[in-house]
């Protein structure tokens, strides 16, 4: 992730007056979440009972005129070069449903999408919530050929609070502490100990129902920075409030959760290319043991699926920013799909398309393939 410097003051929405021709009519021709519509075809190797899930952090996905304080690319021909890019990727990788980290907007997204049609890869819908990250201004977004059930009127959902509570209020009891929200303590710097208040400020939850099963799937975006004590201590707290969503809003609907995305952690039960570098949390085994009054883990690491060691990685940290990878880069697997116990048993493939670059983005895309077919329904 690279700062630049902003292209305007202002909202994070997009001047229309000055968007090229050519964007305005992706976003345009883009559909808006509509009626429910007749579920597509699932359609991969091959087999109509196989689906692809795959998540992929696309560094901070924007169009042209669109304020963003972490921009990718500054200008408009660098921006739809970035969506070329990253279009072209998906068109390689060719999934039933995408989880996006890093995008900015609904129209980045609705941009995407239309792309993905025009390559007539079926036919993909966008489905945007907006974070509570103003910082970043990053979301979590999904894309998906397969239509998710409409719940309390939401095609898609984000469970955080719409402003965080004081600490100091909370603290002294006057503010209840939502129940999307975590106190947890974190180490300063001098060794002093300060608690604070952790939301996930950049997640999405989608609950689609295909082929007689009910998949409720939780994308999120983590707090970055594995090897540093304050980062690992909130996103601790963030893992804590996952387990709290899956159960409250994903298990006691009767679907089966898939949590995936940019988690910014290693799994200490997967071994990955990099063998220098050990998890300093428990997150990962926190989201797969999200019920703990449960005995073992309810979810499991497609990472360990991918036989050959040297491809498990998903992220390309370019140390001297030259543009290469080199010896001084970091490639770990930080991103993850953790899917039901259940759904081992129809698991056909788990890969890593590592055939991206950095001028697209500084991740790569972790995609399964899970025949429905071998497993029970739980409709």
């Amino acid at each position: 992730m690279k700062e630049n410097v902003p292209m305007k003051d202002g909202s994070r929405q997009l001047g229309s007056s000055t968007i090229p021709r050519f964007l305005f009519g992706l976003v345009v021709l883009a559909a808006p979440n509509g009626v429910k519509a007749e579920q597509p075809e699932v359609r991969h190797a091959g087999d109509a009972s196989t689906v692809r899930i795959a998540c992929f952090n696309v560094e901070s996905l924007t169009v042209p005129d669109e304020w963003s304080r972490f921009a990718h690319f500054r200008f408009p021909p660098g921006r739809l070069r970035h969506l070329e890019g990253v279009a072209a990727v998906i068109e390689v990788v060719n999934p039933d449903v995408l989880v996006l980290s890093e995008v900015s907007s609904r129209e980045s997204c609705d941009a995407l999408v239309t792309l993905l049609r025009e390559k007539e890869l079926g036919d993909f819908q966008a489905y945007h919530v907006d974070g509570r990250d103003s910082y970043t201004g990053f979301d979590v977004a999904v894309i998906s050929r397969l239509r998710p059930d409409r719940i309390e009127g939401k095609l898609i959902h984000l469970f955080a609070p719409d402003r965080t509570p004081k600490l100091r209020d909370v603290q002294q009891g006057t503010v209840p502490l939502p129940w999307t929200a975590e106190r947890y303590t974190k180490s300063k710097q001098g060794g002093e100990d300060a608690e604070a208040i952790a939301v996930v400020k950049r997640h999405s939850v989608c609950f689609i129902s295909v082929l007689g099963h009910k998949l409720g799937l939780v994308g999120l975006h983590l707090k970055s920075n594995p090897s540093d004590p304050e980062a690992n201590a909130q996103r601790t707290a963030e893992a804590a409030i996952v387990q709290r969503i899956v159960q409250r809003e994903i298990i006691s609907r009767g679907y089966a959760p898939i949590i995936l995305g940019d988690i910014n952690d290693y799994d200490p039960d997967v071994e990955m290319a990099d063998a220098t570098r050990e998890t300093q949390t428990s997150v990962l085994r926190m989201l797969k043991d999200y019920d703990p009054h449960q005995e073992g883990d309810e979810l499991v690491n497609v990472a360990s699926y991918i036989s050959r060691v040297a491809d498990r990685f998903s992220s390309h940290w370019d140390y001297n920013e030259n543009g290469a990878a080199d010896g001084d880069d970091v490639f770990t697997l930080i991103d993850h799909i953790l899917i039901d116990q259940r759904f081992t048993v129809g698991i056909k493939r788990a890969f890593i398309c590592h055939a991206s670059s950095l001028d697209i983005s500084d991740h790569f895309p972790v995609i399964v393939d899970i025949d429905l077919s071998a497993i029970s329904s739980n409709r």
